[in-house]
């Protein structure tokens, strides 16, 4: 222990000797580690930002749609909606689900007064609030009951409560959508955008909600049976594959394949949408870190070309130490020393500039950046990788050196 002391101080002196040379080698390491760190960074809160969009739903809800994914290679199928054959038929035949919802979604124009705006109105029943994530700021939201009897109410989004109802609150209220006079019952909490970047917008769809009974969303439309979306929730994830089999099932058997091969409607889940979301910006972060790792190599063969200079000046130093009866052993572990405290001070130093351009990334382009301690580890080890490495050559080269001719350098 006492021999180690001492070689790791001789290796310390080494550097504080060539103070020059040791920043530069610093630098070249922290340039790598904190690019690597930052691209990591800002992918992490690429994901947080995607698993925030996606964090009204459940993993176990399931989308039905038609199947968009094959019409997009095969331009002679054309979607085929779902009806209420359909909805029944999956709320009747698929024992693995517990909430079914139909959406129906058009632009209107809608008006209070002498204010008009164009409006994307959602008709859907009341199984649909077990699908978004939502708090009313006053009134009610619809019940079964005026599902049932197709009654002519709504709920509404913030935005539409400022704009048409600026005096006061808009419960007993109407508005004016499709040409007919709607209730409103219930209003909801406004909804802020999370990030500058955020995929979507509240003030788009949330915030200027106008929700309706299928009933009348279909009764305006002249008794419209088509649903393009219907929300399933599955009684726990292990059902989920059954209950996308059931589904399929029931649909292809009510309308068919095109041409025997492919299925006309598609069921995703949630969780699956997600995983496949977060293994592309997986894919994508890791390209980007993999790239700016190039840093990393550049500095690795700096510090062996350096080292491989230091070795070169220290020729003699090291003859008169192993004609002292200095072991290679202690030669090559001084050496490694070295290059190790270059590399793993410019890993820590790197890790602090990651950390400050994280937070000027967050801070200028409104992009969160979420640096996980599994990140500094790594970042950190690779740093150390890097000086075993690039000192490895370098170091048993000048363990190798005979005495007898190091001695005679000059």
């Amino acid at each position: 222990m006492a021999v180690f002391g001492v070689i790791f101080k001789e290796a310390v002196s080494s550097i504080l000797a060539h103070k020059s040379r040791a920043a530069l080698t610093l630098l070249g390491v922290v340039i790598g580690i904190a690019s690597v760190v930052t691209v990591i960074a800002a992918g992490n809160g690429g994901r947080a930002i995607i698993m925030k969009e996606f964090e009204g739903f459940s993993p176990r809800t399931l989308q039905i749609t038609p199947n968009y994914t094959d019409m997009r290679v095969n331009t002679r199928f054309r979607p085929v909606p779902m009806d209420d054959r359909d909805l029944e038929d999956i709320e009747r035949g698929v024992g693995e689900i517990e909430d079914v919802a139909p959406v129906l979604r058009s632009n209107t124009t809608v008006r209070v007064g002498t204010v008009e705006k164009t409006l994307l109105v959602t008709g859907t029943t009341n199984a649909f609030i077990n699908f978004v994530e939502f708090e009313l700021e006053s009134g009610r939201v619809i019940s079964d009951a005026e599902v049932a009897s197709r009654a002519k109410v709504a709920i509404v989004g913030a935005k539409i409560v400022e704009e048409f109802f600026p005096e006061g609150d808009a419960i007993g209220e109407y508005l004016t959508a499709f040409d007919t006079p709607i209730l409103i019952v219930g209003t909801l909490r406004r909804k802020e955008k999370a990030e500058s970047i955020s995929l979507s917008d509240p003030d788009k769809e949330f915030n200027n909600a106008v929700v309706v009974t299928v009933g009348v969303f279909k009764r305006v439309f002249g008794n419209r049976n088509q649903y393009n979306l219907i929300l399933a929730n599955v009684k726990d994830l292990g059902l989920v594959t059954r209950a996308k089999e059931r589904i399929v099932a029931i649909l292809t058997r009510n309308h068919g394949m095109w041409g025997d091969e492919y299925y006309k409607f598609r069921v995703t889940s949630m969780s699956e949408q997600i995983a496949l979301i977060d293994s592309v910006i997986g894919a994508v972060t890791l390209g980007v870190a993999l790239l700016a790792g190039i840093a990393l190599l550049v500095a690795a063969i700096g510090i062996m070309n350096i080292m491989l200079v230091s070795v070169k000046e220290r020729t003699r130093e090291i003859g008169i130490r192993k004609a002292l009866g200095a072991k290679r052993s202690l030669i090559l572990l001084q050496f490694l020393i070295e290059t190790v405290l270059l590399t793993g001070g410019g890993g820590l130093v790197g890790l602090g500039l990651a950390f400050a351009a994280s937070a000027a990334v967050a801070a200028l382009a409104r992009w969160p950046s979420v640096i996980e301690p599994a990140t500094c580890v790594v970042a950190v080890a690779m740093s150390l990788l890097t000086g075993l490495l690039s000192g490895l050559y370098p170091a048993s080269r000048a363990a190798r050196l005979p005495p007898q001719e190091a001695l005679r350098y000059e």
